[in-house]
Protein backbone atom coordinates (compact mmCIF):
# COMPACT_ATOMS: atom_id res chain seq x y z
CA UNK A 1 0.00 0.00 0.00
CA UNK A 2 3.05 2.27 0.89
CA UNK A 3 4.54 1.71 -2.16
CA UNK A 4 1.18 2.26 -4.30
CA UNK A 5 0.90 5.30 -2.51
CA UNK A 6 3.65 6.72 -3.91
CA UNK A 7 3.48 5.96 -7.02
CA UNK A 8 0.05 7.31 -7.15
CA UNK A 9 2.46 10.80 -5.63
CA UNK A 10 4.70 10.52 -8.21
CA UNK A 11 2.45 9.91 -11.18
CA UNK A 12 1.19 13.44 -9.93
CA UNK A 13 3.39 15.13 -9.64
CA UNK A 14 4.98 15.17 -13.04
CA UNK A 15 1.53 15.34 -14.09
CA UNK A 16 1.41 18.65 -12.65
CA UNK A 17 4.93 19.62 -13.49
CA UNK A 18 4.09 18.51 -17.09
CA UNK A 19 1.14 20.24 -17.16
CA UNK A 20 2.83 23.71 -15.95
CA UNK A 21 5.17 23.66 -18.48
CA UNK A 22 2.72 23.49 -20.99
CA UNK A 23 0.31 25.86 -19.82
CA UNK A 24 3.80 28.23 -19.51
CA UNK A 25 4.60 28.02 -22.77
CA UNK A 26 1.20 28.15 -24.58
CA UNK A 27 0.75 31.59 -22.00
CA UNK A 28 3.96 32.76 -22.85
CA UNK A 29 5.07 32.20 -26.22
CA UNK A 30 2.40 34.40 -28.30
CA UNK A 31 4.71 37.02 -26.36
CA UNK A 32 7.55 36.30 -28.54
CA UNK A 33 5.45 37.63 -31.78
CA UNK A 34 4.83 41.49 -30.17
CA UNK A 35 7.45 44.01 -32.46
CA UNK A 36 9.36 44.65 -29.13
CA UNK A 37 10.52 40.94 -28.90
CA UNK A 38 10.98 40.92 -32.68
CA UNK A 39 13.23 43.93 -32.32
CA UNK A 40 15.17 42.05 -29.05
CA UNK A 41 15.83 38.96 -31.76
CA UNK A 42 13.40 36.77 -29.35
CA UNK A 43 12.70 33.84 -31.24
CA UNK A 44 9.23 33.50 -32.61
CA UNK A 45 7.79 30.65 -31.08
CA UNK A 46 4.00 31.47 -32.06
CA UNK A 47 2.87 33.07 -35.33
CA UNK A 48 -1.13 33.59 -36.06
CA UNK A 49 -2.11 30.40 -37.12
CA UNK A 50 -1.06 29.56 -33.49
CA UNK A 51 -2.94 31.82 -32.20
CA UNK A 52 -6.70 30.93 -34.15
CA UNK A 53 -5.55 27.67 -32.62
CA UNK A 54 -4.86 28.43 -29.18
CA UNK A 55 -7.90 30.82 -29.35
CA UNK A 56 -9.95 27.75 -30.76
CA UNK A 57 -8.46 25.31 -27.75
CA UNK A 58 -9.46 27.93 -25.44
CA UNK A 59 -12.74 28.58 -26.45
CA UNK A 60 -14.00 24.41 -26.06
CA UNK A 61 -12.30 24.45 -22.60
CA UNK A 62 -14.64 27.31 -21.31
CA UNK A 63 -17.43 24.91 -23.34
CA UNK A 64 -16.05 21.44 -21.88
CA UNK A 65 -15.62 23.08 -18.18
CA UNK A 66 -19.10 24.56 -18.26
CA UNK A 67 -20.99 21.67 -19.95
CA UNK A 68 -19.23 19.81 -16.66
CA UNK A 69 -21.19 21.70 -14.31
CA UNK A 70 -24.42 20.31 -15.57
CA UNK A 71 -23.34 16.99 -17.34
CA UNK A 72 -20.51 16.00 -15.20
CA UNK A 73 -21.42 17.11 -11.57
CA UNK A 74 -25.37 17.21 -11.59
CA UNK A 75 -25.37 14.22 -13.84
CA UNK A 76 -27.91 15.81 -16.51
CA UNK A 77 -25.98 15.01 -20.04
CA UNK A 78 -27.36 17.99 -22.02
CA UNK A 79 -26.77 17.82 -26.01
CA UNK A 80 -27.97 21.53 -26.36
CA UNK A 81 -25.58 23.70 -25.18
CA UNK A 82 -24.93 25.38 -27.98
CA UNK A 83 -27.77 27.11 -27.88
CA UNK A 84 -26.17 28.90 -25.58
CA UNK A 85 -22.72 29.71 -27.56
CA UNK A 86 -24.95 30.86 -30.14
CA UNK A 87 -27.42 32.85 -28.03
CA UNK A 88 -24.23 34.85 -26.67
CA UNK A 89 -22.70 35.32 -29.93
CA UNK A 90 -26.31 36.87 -31.36
CA UNK A 91 -26.57 39.23 -27.93
CA UNK A 92 -23.18 40.51 -28.49
CA UNK A 93 -22.71 40.73 -32.17
CA UNK A 94 -26.54 42.36 -32.75
CA UNK A 95 -25.31 45.18 -29.39
CA UNK A 96 -22.54 45.69 -31.43
CA UNK A 97 -23.35 45.56 -34.95
CA UNK A 98 -27.07 46.86 -34.90
CA UNK A 99 -26.77 49.11 -31.80
CA UNK A 100 -23.48 50.37 -31.87
CA UNK A 101 -22.53 49.29 -28.16
CA UNK A 102 -18.51 48.89 -27.55
CA UNK A 103 -17.61 45.43 -27.52
CA UNK A 104 -16.63 45.17 -23.75
CA UNK A 105 -19.88 47.07 -22.75
CA UNK A 106 -22.01 44.54 -24.79
CA UNK A 107 -20.28 41.47 -23.68
CA UNK A 108 -21.02 41.09 -20.05
CA UNK A 109 -24.34 41.16 -21.40
CA UNK A 110 -23.85 37.76 -23.34
CA UNK A 111 -23.69 35.36 -20.14
CA UNK A 112 -26.59 37.32 -18.84
CA UNK A 113 -29.02 36.65 -21.94
CA UNK A 114 -27.65 33.15 -21.89
CA UNK A 115 -28.37 32.24 -17.94
CA UNK A 116 -31.82 33.79 -18.44
CA UNK A 117 -32.56 31.28 -21.47
CA UNK A 118 -31.04 28.51 -19.51
CA UNK A 119 -33.08 28.63 -16.51
CA UNK A 120 -36.82 29.67 -18.68
CA UNK A 121 -36.54 26.80 -20.89
CA UNK A 122 -34.56 24.69 -17.42
CA UNK A 123 -37.64 25.03 -15.50
CA UNK A 124 -39.62 22.53 -17.68
CA UNK A 125 -36.65 20.81 -19.52
CA UNK A 126 -34.97 19.49 -15.98
CA UNK A 127 -38.20 17.59 -15.15
CA UNK A 128 -36.90 15.08 -17.65
CA UNK A 129 -34.29 12.49 -17.13
CA UNK A 130 -31.93 10.50 -18.80
CA UNK A 131 -32.35 9.93 -22.73
CA UNK A 132 -35.27 12.07 -22.65
CA UNK A 133 -33.56 15.06 -21.07
CA UNK A 134 -30.80 14.76 -23.56
CA UNK A 135 -33.18 14.28 -26.53
CA UNK A 136 -35.14 17.25 -25.52
CA UNK A 137 -32.14 19.58 -24.60
CA UNK A 138 -30.85 18.71 -28.23
CA UNK A 139 -33.82 19.62 -29.55
CA UNK A 140 -33.73 23.08 -28.11
CA UNK A 141 -30.04 23.67 -29.23
CA UNK A 142 -31.52 22.98 -32.86
CA UNK A 143 -34.89 24.80 -32.53
CA UNK A 144 -32.74 28.01 -31.22
CA UNK A 145 -30.90 27.97 -34.47
CA UNK A 146 -33.55 28.03 -36.66
CA UNK A 147 -35.11 30.45 -35.26
CA UNK A 148 -32.76 33.09 -34.84
CA UNK A 149 -32.03 32.09 -38.56
CA UNK A 150 -35.53 32.95 -39.47
CA UNK A 151 -37.32 35.20 -37.73
CA UNK A 152 -38.46 38.14 -39.62
CA UNK A 153 -39.57 41.50 -39.17
CA UNK A 154 -41.62 43.70 -42.15
CA UNK A 155 -40.09 41.18 -44.49
CA UNK A 156 -36.38 41.92 -43.18
CA UNK A 157 -34.57 38.95 -40.97
CA UNK A 158 -33.92 40.87 -37.36
CA UNK A 159 -30.81 38.36 -36.89
CA UNK A 160 -29.26 38.61 -40.12
CA UNK A 161 -30.66 35.41 -41.75
CA UNK A 162 -29.42 33.39 -43.48
CA UNK A 163 -26.64 36.01 -44.62
CA UNK A 164 -25.42 36.29 -41.48
CA UNK A 165 -24.18 39.30 -39.66
CA UNK A 166 -21.25 41.17 -39.80
CA UNK A 167 -19.78 42.58 -36.78
CA UNK A 168 -17.60 45.92 -37.09
CA UNK A 169 -13.51 44.86 -36.38
CA UNK A 170 -12.66 45.43 -33.19
CA UNK A 171 -9.85 48.23 -34.06
CA UNK A 172 -6.82 47.13 -30.69
CA UNK A 173 -3.31 46.31 -31.52
CA UNK A 174 -2.14 42.61 -31.95
CA UNK A 175 -5.96 42.35 -32.00
CA UNK A 176 -5.39 38.32 -32.12
CA UNK A 177 -3.47 38.24 -28.75
CA UNK A 178 -5.63 40.41 -27.40
CA UNK A 179 -8.86 37.78 -28.12
CA UNK A 180 -6.27 34.84 -27.05
CA UNK A 181 -5.72 36.24 -23.56
CA UNK A 182 -8.85 37.28 -23.10
CA UNK A 183 -10.22 33.43 -23.87
CA UNK A 184 -7.63 32.24 -21.69
CA UNK A 185 -8.77 34.58 -18.64
CA UNK A 186 -12.62 33.25 -19.27
CA UNK A 187 -11.15 29.60 -19.87
CA UNK A 188 -9.71 30.32 -16.29
CA UNK A 189 -12.81 32.20 -14.81
CA UNK A 190 -14.73 29.10 -16.06
CA UNK A 191 -11.92 26.57 -13.94
CA UNK A 192 -12.37 28.51 -10.88
CA UNK A 193 -15.85 28.32 -10.95
CA UNK A 194 -15.97 24.73 -11.43
CA UNK A 195 -13.36 24.43 -8.25
CA UNK A 196 -15.72 26.46 -6.26
CA UNK A 197 -18.67 24.82 -7.24
CA UNK A 198 -16.84 21.43 -6.01
CA UNK A 199 -16.24 22.70 -2.68
CA UNK A 200 -19.34 24.36 -1.69
CA UNK A 201 -22.80 23.15 -0.23
CA UNK A 202 -24.42 24.01 -3.70
CA UNK A 203 -21.71 21.60 -5.53
CA UNK A 204 -22.41 18.93 -2.68
CA UNK A 205 -26.26 19.10 -3.82
CA UNK A 206 -25.45 18.89 -7.26
CA UNK A 207 -23.04 15.55 -6.49
CA UNK A 208 -25.87 14.19 -4.15
CA UNK A 209 -28.68 14.74 -7.40
CA UNK A 210 -25.91 13.16 -9.56
CA UNK A 211 -25.79 9.80 -7.07
CA UNK A 212 -29.74 9.50 -6.26
CA UNK A 213 -31.82 12.42 -6.94
CA UNK A 214 -34.80 10.52 -5.06
CA UNK A 215 -32.79 10.79 -1.85
CA UNK A 216 -31.31 14.21 -1.91
CA UNK A 217 -34.78 15.61 -2.19
CA UNK A 218 -35.07 13.57 1.40
CA UNK A 219 -32.17 15.19 2.48
CA UNK A 220 -33.20 18.58 1.56
CA UNK A 221 -32.25 19.49 -1.09
CA UNK A 222 -34.02 21.71 -3.50
CA UNK A 223 -33.69 19.65 -6.67
CA UNK A 224 -35.02 21.82 -9.03
CA UNK A 225 -33.40 25.01 -8.15
CA UNK A 226 -30.07 23.80 -7.82
CA UNK A 227 -30.65 21.84 -11.02
CA UNK A 228 -31.45 24.71 -12.55
CA UNK A 229 -29.19 26.82 -11.39
CA UNK A 230 -26.41 24.57 -12.31
CA UNK A 231 -27.38 24.97 -15.92
CA UNK A 232 -27.88 28.58 -15.73
CA UNK A 233 -24.56 28.53 -14.99
CA UNK A 234 -23.38 26.71 -17.47
CA UNK A 235 -24.83 28.71 -19.60
CA UNK A 236 -23.79 32.21 -18.75
CA UNK A 237 -20.30 30.26 -19.24
CA UNK A 238 -20.91 29.15 -22.33
CA UNK A 239 -22.59 32.57 -23.35
CA UNK A 240 -19.30 34.26 -22.42
CA UNK A 241 -17.24 32.45 -24.83
CA UNK A 242 -19.76 32.88 -27.54
CA UNK A 243 -19.86 36.78 -26.81
CA UNK A 244 -15.74 36.53 -27.56
CA UNK A 245 -16.18 34.72 -30.38
CA UNK A 246 -18.80 36.90 -32.23
CA UNK A 247 -16.13 39.73 -32.09
CA UNK A 248 -13.14 37.64 -33.05
CA UNK A 249 -14.62 36.27 -35.51
CA UNK A 250 -16.38 39.44 -36.87
CA UNK A 251 -18.97 37.10 -38.86
CA UNK A 252 -21.55 35.10 -37.22
CA UNK A 253 -24.64 32.76 -38.76
CA UNK A 254 -26.02 30.06 -38.14
CA UNK A 255 -23.40 27.34 -38.99
CA UNK A 256 -20.61 29.07 -36.52
CA UNK A 257 -22.96 29.94 -34.03
CA UNK A 258 -25.00 27.01 -33.50
CA UNK A 259 -22.61 23.55 -34.98
CA UNK A 260 -24.14 20.85 -33.86
CA UNK A 261 -20.88 19.36 -33.80
CA UNK A 262 -20.21 21.43 -30.98
CA UNK A 263 -22.94 19.76 -28.71
CA UNK A 264 -20.61 16.49 -28.88
CA UNK A 265 -17.70 17.72 -28.86
CA UNK A 266 -18.12 19.18 -25.96
CA UNK A 267 -19.28 16.35 -24.22
CA UNK A 268 -16.42 14.18 -25.41
CA UNK A 269 -13.82 16.71 -24.25
CA UNK A 270 -15.27 16.18 -20.72
CA UNK A 271 -15.79 12.57 -21.00
CA UNK A 272 -12.32 12.31 -22.17
CA UNK A 273 -10.56 14.30 -19.77
CA UNK A 274 -13.04 13.28 -16.52
CA UNK A 275 -16.50 14.53 -15.89
CA UNK A 276 -16.77 15.67 -12.66
CA UNK A 277 -12.86 16.75 -12.48
CA UNK A 278 -11.65 20.33 -12.28
CA UNK A 279 -9.14 20.29 -14.59
CA UNK A 280 -10.58 16.91 -16.35
CA UNK A 281 -13.05 18.84 -19.23
CA UNK A 282 -9.70 21.26 -19.98
CA UNK A 283 -7.27 18.47 -20.65
CA UNK A 284 -9.96 16.65 -22.44
CA UNK A 285 -10.53 19.77 -24.74
CA UNK A 286 -6.86 20.44 -25.02
CA UNK A 287 -6.06 17.11 -26.34
CA UNK A 288 -9.40 16.22 -28.65
CA UNK A 289 -8.84 20.24 -30.42
CA UNK A 290 -4.90 19.45 -30.45
CA UNK A 291 -6.11 15.92 -32.13
CA UNK A 292 -8.96 17.37 -34.55
CA UNK A 293 -6.55 20.04 -35.69
CA UNK A 294 -3.72 17.41 -36.40
CA UNK A 295 -5.60 15.03 -38.37
CA UNK A 296 -7.72 17.98 -40.56
CA UNK A 297 -3.94 18.67 -41.66
CA UNK A 298 -4.19 22.62 -39.90
CA UNK A 299 -1.01 22.15 -37.87
CA UNK A 300 2.14 23.27 -39.30
CA UNK A 301 2.85 19.62 -37.61
CA UNK A 302 0.64 17.42 -39.55
CA UNK A 303 1.70 14.96 -41.98
CA UNK A 304 -0.12 12.70 -44.65
CA UNK A 305 -2.59 9.97 -43.93
CA UNK A 306 -1.72 7.10 -46.21
CA UNK A 307 -3.94 6.31 -49.42
CA UNK A 308 -6.31 9.28 -48.11
CA UNK A 309 -6.46 12.42 -50.18
CA UNK A 310 -7.37 16.08 -48.79
CA UNK A 311 -10.52 15.83 -49.24
CA UNK A 312 -11.22 12.58 -47.71
CA UNK A 313 -8.77 13.69 -44.34
CA UNK A 314 -11.72 15.36 -42.55
CA UNK A 315 -13.89 11.87 -42.11
CA UNK A 316 -10.51 9.95 -41.61
CA UNK A 317 -10.58 12.24 -39.03
CA UNK A 318 -14.16 11.68 -37.45
CA UNK A 319 -13.66 7.96 -38.03
CA UNK A 320 -10.11 7.83 -36.30
CA UNK A 321 -11.75 10.18 -33.32
CA UNK A 322 -14.42 7.82 -33.13
CA UNK A 323 -12.92 4.45 -32.87
CA UNK A 324 -10.26 6.25 -30.01
CA UNK A 325 -13.05 7.79 -27.57
CA UNK A 326 -14.68 4.41 -27.92
CA UNK A 327 -11.14 2.87 -26.25
CA UNK A 328 -11.18 5.94 -23.85
CA UNK A 329 -14.95 5.41 -22.60
CA UNK A 330 -14.28 1.72 -22.43
CA UNK A 331 -10.82 1.12 -20.37
CA UNK A 332 -10.50 4.54 -19.07
CA UNK A 333 -13.86 5.98 -17.88
CA UNK A 334 -12.77 8.10 -15.32
CA UNK A 335 -10.73 10.11 -17.87
CA UNK A 336 -7.35 10.89 -18.65
CA UNK A 337 -6.70 13.14 -15.33
CA UNK A 338 -7.45 10.05 -13.13
CA UNK A 339 -5.49 7.60 -15.07
CA UNK A 340 -2.57 9.35 -15.66
CA UNK A 341 -2.97 11.21 -12.30
CA UNK A 342 -2.05 7.45 -10.77
CA UNK A 343 -5.41 6.98 -9.09
CA UNK A 344 -5.86 3.94 -12.15
CA UNK A 345 -3.40 1.79 -13.57
CA UNK A 346 -4.00 -0.47 -16.62
CA UNK A 347 -4.16 -4.01 -15.53
CA UNK A 348 -7.00 -6.94 -16.13
CA UNK A 349 -9.09 -6.48 -13.24
CA UNK A 350 -9.34 -2.38 -13.79
CA UNK A 351 -10.04 -3.44 -17.36
CA UNK A 352 -13.10 -5.79 -16.10
CA UNK A 353 -13.97 -2.93 -13.77
CA UNK A 354 -14.11 -1.00 -16.56
CA UNK A 355 -16.39 -3.10 -18.74
CA UNK A 356 -18.80 -3.74 -16.11
CA UNK A 357 -19.20 0.23 -15.14
CA UNK A 358 -19.32 0.37 -19.46
CA UNK A 359 -21.99 -1.90 -19.96
CA UNK A 360 -25.67 -1.91 -19.43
Amino acid sequence: MIARAASIDRWRRLFVIVGAILVAYALLAPITSLDAAQSANVPLLADRLWFRIATIIAMFVVMATAWNIIGGITGYAAFGNVAFFGIGAYTTGMLVAKAKWPFLVALPLAPVVAAAFAALVGLPLLRLRGHYFAVASLGVGVAVGELVQNIDYNGQPVFGGASGLFLPIFAIDNRGLFFFYLMVAVAAVAIAVTWRVLRSRFGYGLIAIRENEEAAAVLGVNTTAYKVAAFALAAALTGLAGGIFSQWNVFINQDNAFPIEYNVQMILMALLGGTGTVFGPAAGAVLLQLLIQFLGGSLPISVDIPFVSVDARPIVAQVILGVLLVVVVIFVPRGVIDFFGGSSRLSWSYLRQSLRETSL
